[in-house]
């Protein structure tokens, strides 16, 4: 049977790699809630094409 580590040697034996990921994450989520929340988008109507929008009448 394999002896398995425990997470928090798990953690230290990786932590540039996990630290490296975590700033990538963040920064992915950064870069989407600064792209979803810009001044751009509020004013803008949604990009729905005009075919799937139902005809009011």
């Amino acid at each position: 049977m394999k002896h398995r580590l425990p997470l928090a040697d798990l953690i230290v034996r990786y932590r540039t790699p996990l630290n490296v990921a975590v700033l990538i994450v963040c920064g992915i989520w950064a870069g989407w809630i600064a792209w979803m929340t810009r001044p751009a988008a509020i004013d803008t109507p949604p990009s729905i094409p005009a075919y799937c929008m139902r005809d009011a009448r």
